[in-house]
């Protein structure tokens, strides 16, 4: 059976209420280190130094490896996103902005100061 309007706008503010609220941080979180990870492994299938392919870099032919291979340690995907700063040089501007977000939620977890991470296309 179809959502009425009325429900489907329920069930809409039940979402933006769960996103503003502490609980839903978590589940933002998660959805921000997926962006990230995606973002990674599109730069990973670009190029790398010299025209290398990062595969025969590191090892890593897939979405599986890649994302295996961060899972290894804890850091892992910290120090891989923070390998983009200063610049973010050869990312997209949203996949700039994906791995910014971890980076930040990364500082604020540790405590660090806030930083503003200048994404590229973005003023």
């Amino acid at each position: 059976m179809a959502l009425t309007n009325a429900e489907r706008q329920r069930r809409y503010r039940q979402k933006l209420k769960l996103r503003a609220s502490p609980d839903g941080v978590g589940a933002q979180a998660r959805v921000a280190v997926e962006r990230a990870v995606q973002a990674l492994w599109a730069f990973h299938q670009r190029p790398g130094p010299g025209g290398i392919d990062w595969s025969a870099i590191d090892g890593c032919t897939s979405l599986a490896e890649y994302r295996s291979e961060l899972e290894r340690s804890p850091g892992n995907l910290i120090q891989a996103a923070r390998a983009f700063i200063p610049d973010f040089a050869g990312l997209t501007a949203d996949e700039a902005r994906a791995i910014a977000v971890v980076i930040a939620i990364s500082d604020a977890l540790r405590l660090a100061p806030a930083r503003d991470y200048a994404v590229p296309g973005e003023a």
